[in-house]
């Protein structure tokens, strides 16, 4: 088998140096560079993915506030009823 050999240019070295991760994901993975029309579409979709995600984190934060109330209403209304039980 046949192992290909790439070249690996002083540039990419001052790369490497800066940012591994960087390195990787350009010469590896093949991530478009920063700035391109794709990676500003890929950083949009990323940008409305998060908007969505935060504004359901806050939602489900509000419908938990809405269930503890409901159910600390529920426990006074059968702590009121089983008093009043008692009390006959």
């Amino acid at each position: 088998m046949v192992e290909e050999r790439r070249v690996i240019r002083a540039s990419e070295i001052g790369e490497y140096g800066y940012c591994s991760r960087a390195w990787w994901y350009r010469h590896i993975v093949k991530l478009p560079a920063p700035g391109s029309a794709e990676q500003r579409g890929r950083l949009a979709m990323g940008r409305e993915a998060h908007a969505r995600h935060g504004r359901s984190v806050a939602l489900s934060g509000m419908l938990r506030a809405v269930g503890i109330g409901l159910l600390l209403c529920g426990l006074a209304i059968l702590s009121i009823i089983l008093l009043l039980n008692i009390a006959r």
